[in-house]
């Protein structure tokens, strides 16, 4: 069996989120309530990177592949400014319904369009541009998504992945497992594309950040 690797250390993990500034309210029960359902979700300190990143880029179009209940498309959401729109995805009906409710009371909903269905299948059938788009979906379909998102992704526009270090097991050669290889793939595809500046940040499970040039 492969070994877990802890990406950031426990203590230095536990410090930032003792030094770090407690969420909204409404975003500290989402995070209960990803406890509870035991639902993986990037956590504050994450998407804390995901708000500033999309404040840097001043998006004001986003694409979210993968939302569940919505917890970090909420937090994106926070960094549009007026007019702006982020767009989310999930195949569980629940989920999407959960995370609605959750931007109505946060007053957002003006600025999220939740939609149930295949991330891949929706954001295909998108022409317009996207200043960010967000990856979290099945592991497997990294690749297609990189395919997918890069044409649809405006110039100087962020593409951002989670789970590229995968607990460690994209560095064991051992492992050989579908998701692992997939996430192998869409790494290697990322810092060969002339197109891409990507770098990864070594936070929870691994974060790529590639600026389209």
């Amino acid at each position: 069996m492969t070994k877990k690797i802890e990406i950031t250390h426990p203590d230095i993990h536990r410090y930032m989120e003792n030094v770090r500034p407690p969420s909204a309210p409404i975003l500290q029960e989402m995070e209960r309530l990803a406890t509870e359902l035991k639902f993986p979700c990037l956590g504050a300190q994450c998407s804390r990177i995901l708000f500033q990143l999309a404040k840097l880029a001043g998006a004001k179009r986003i694409f979210e592949m993968g939302s569940g209940f919505g917890y970090t498309m909420y937090w994106l959401a926070l960094a549009l400014p007026k007019g702006g729109l982020i767009i989310g995805t999930d195949s569980d009906p629940t989920n999407v319904s959960t995370a609605n409710e959750f931007f109505r009371r946060g007053g957002i909903d003006d600025r999220t369009d939740m939609r149930g269905g295949d991330a891949l299948t929706i954001l295909a059938a998108e022409s317009e541009p996207f200043d960010l788009i967000y990856c979290d979906i099945d592991k497997e379909s990294y690749p297609e998504a990189l395919g997918l998102a890069k044409p649809r992704l405006r110039s100087g526009g962020l593409l951002i992945a989670d789970n590229v270090l995968w607990s460690g097991r994209v560095a064991d050669p051992s492992v050989d497992d579908s998701a692992t290889e997939a996430i192998r793939e869409f790494t290697r595809r990322l810092f060969a594309d002339p197109d891409f500046f990507t770098t990864i940040i070594p936070i929870r499970d691994g974060m790529s950040v590639s600026l389209k040039t």
